[in-house]
């Protein structure tokens, strides 16, 4: 995967989209593989934004089933299964579990009846499905059963619990990546830092895009029959440069923050209802726990670290209501993610936000008479896919192209190409370097699938290569070469926040960042000026340390070990 503008300028592309986050990425991947010519771009880095913030969850669409939206639920769980069939390595099992009360909404008698809806619904989840990713039915437990698995829990309302099985992503940014490199296997051309500043437009048509590449300053025109605009919460201003058209804003804007914090419970995702009634989960991911999700009206009189702040603490008083053994502080806060959803009332005037329950396609032909243009508002990483596969169908017909069916949920991302995942596992451990232990293994499967050896290539060219970034860390050096030359990384915080885990709960360690920027360094020939330049701007992302707490290196806090994941535990 080469960032090559020179390539981007050199044809009239089917489909130009611009936005890599998890939504673009899929509208490439899907339009490439079915025959399109494609292009996109993102003018930070893939997934910087928006699908950054994420509580990792796959959900079947239990929840729906509270609105009778059965055919909502039924799409949710087909898209939970197309996650774990086509990225095994990077999607697993969760199992989730809810207490029980006396609320008629929360009650046994009512969550038996949607358990045994849900399985209803799922009827064909497990089907094909490697025995590592089926999916139990859903089961109701006893007070004291509820008890065992949540010590402390405030005991005077419960009733028992409820259990069911949803989805993980072990790593979103990975499969992002993952997803973008199999959409240039199929014959995509993309490329990052590279921002939309214009349409090209003739008369009422769109016919391509201005650019700029944010790493020179250089402009670049890009043509096109059709663009994509799958920007997010940049949905809006980008269209605010079609010649000063006015419009209803397609992405009304609200926030929403989730925590990442020491670890509470380590076998469940647990859902809590909050001081205002709103559900909580909390997570079990990487030995850590992520809690959310908040959502609020976006402020815009209110600083991003004001309104940051605030968040995580209205979380953790939520927790600390409901289950006052996690005696939860602003310290126990790692990492805090914070970004933006689309809402359905953009006058929030402070009252409740209403988050849009599904993604929407907007034909600007079809709503403004503005030809060569679709925007994407997405809502929930589940179904990027499949809002995916409706965008690239209805691009075949604005492109007056014969139907062809989506492959989407049949092929696997790169990297996700197992024909046998247990045995492919087994056969890793056994075929292990001696010097390699078994946490960078496991570490390489999980977040690079069959791709796990290409990391090991590099380290026959330099044997230094084959060493952790640091004795904390799993992740090798190795990886830092592998993110520049095959995963288009261009500066020191891709390779940090999303070409590895090394910033999974914020800043890491100094070591580790001086040991990134030395690899960069060597490999892109940075001068000394560029490398600072670059420290910094890590520095200006995750913030400086103001306690030791959050300079912790990745995974591995007091001395303890992150749990081994199920997917691998069985191989090894």
């Amino acid at each position: 995967m080469k960032r090559d503008l020179t390539q981007l300028t050199l044809q009239a592309y089917d489909v130009v989209v611009i936005g890599g986050g998890i939504y673009g990425a899929c509208v490439a991947w899907d339009a490439a593989l079915r025959g399109l010519s494609v292009a996109l771009v993102e003018k930070g880095d893939f997934g910087g934004a928006t699908s950054a913030n994420s509580l990792k969850i796959i959900h079947g669409g239990l929840r729906y089933l509270q609105d009778g939206n059965l055919r909502l639920v039924r799409q949710m769980s087909r898209e939970r299964q197309t996650w774990l069939r086509v990225a095994p390595h990077l999607v697993q099992p969760l199992p989730c579990l809810m207490p029980t009360t006396s609320k008629l909404s929360r009650s046994r008698l009512v969550l038996k009846t949607a358990l045994a809806c849900n399985d209803l619904l799922s009827f064909d989840r497990n089907r094909g499905m490697n025995d590592l990713h089926c999916l139990s039915n859903g089961r109701l437990l006893t007070p004291q059963q509820c008890l065992n698995f949540l010590p402390g829990l405030a005991q005077t309302f419960i009733t028992g619990a409820a259990i069911w099985y949803d989805a993980q992503v072990l790593n979103s940014e990975r499969l992002l990546i993952a997803i973008i490199q199999a959409a240039v296997t199929a014959g995509a051309h993309v490329a990052n830092y590279v921002e939309a500043i214009d349409f090209l437009q003739e008369g009422s048509r769109i016919q391509g895009i201005q650019a700029a590449d944010k790493l020179t300053g250089t402009n670049l025109t890009i043509q096109a029959k059709l663009i994509t605009n799958c920007t997010g919460a940049g949905a809006d201003k980008l269209l605010a440069q079609l010649n000063g058209r006015s419009h209803t804003p397609y992405f009304p804007r609200s926030t929403a923050a989730n925590i990442i914090t020491r670890q509470l419970f380590a076998e469940y995702a647990v859902a809590l209802p909050g001081q205002s009634g709103e559900t909580r989960f909390v997570v079990p991911w990487q030995g850590y726990s992520l809690i959310g999700t908040l959502h609020q009206p976006y402020d815009k009189s209110i600083a991003e670290n004001e309104a940051r702040e605030t968040a995580a603490q209205i979380l953790i008083d939520d927790i600390n209501y409901i289950y006052p053994t996690a005696a939860l502080t602003y310290q126990d806060v790692l990492h805090i993610h914070h970004g933006f959803l689309p809402t359905t009332n953009p006058n929030q005037n402070g009252k409740t936000v209403k988050l849009l329950r599904q993604s929407h396609l907007h034909d600007h032909e079809r709503e403004d008479g503005l030809s060569g243009l679709i925007t994407v508002v997405g809502v929930k990483y589940t179904t990027a896919r499949q809002t995916a596969e409706q965008t690239v169908t209805l691009a075949l017909q604005k492109l007056g192209k014969p139907h062809i069916k989506s492959r989407t949920r049949e092929t696997a991302v790169h990297g996700g190409s197992f024909t046998n995942l247990t045995d492919a596992l087994a056969q890793a451990y056994s075929q292990k370097p001696l010097w390699l232990s078994d946490e960078s293994l496991n570490h390489l499967i999980q977040n690079y699938g069959t791709d796990y050896q290409m990391i090991l290539a590099y380290c026959e060219e330099n044997p230094m290569w084959g060493n952790p970034i640091s004795a904390n860390t799993p992740v090798l050096q190795a990886e830092i070469i592998h993110a520049i030359r095959a995963e288009m990384a261009q500066t020191l915080g891709d390779v940090i926040q999303r070409r590895t885990p090394l910033a999974t709960v914020g800043l890491p360690a100094a070591a580790v960042i001086q040991c990134c920027a030395d690899l960069m360094t060597a490999e892109l020939n940075w001068a000394p000026h560029r490398r600072v330049q670059e420290i910094e701007a890590v520095y200006a992302a995750l913030g400086r340390p103001s306690q030791p707490i959050h300079n912790d290196s990745y995974l591995y806090r007091n001395g303890r070990q992150p749990e081994q994941l199920p997917l691998l535990a069985t191989a090894s």
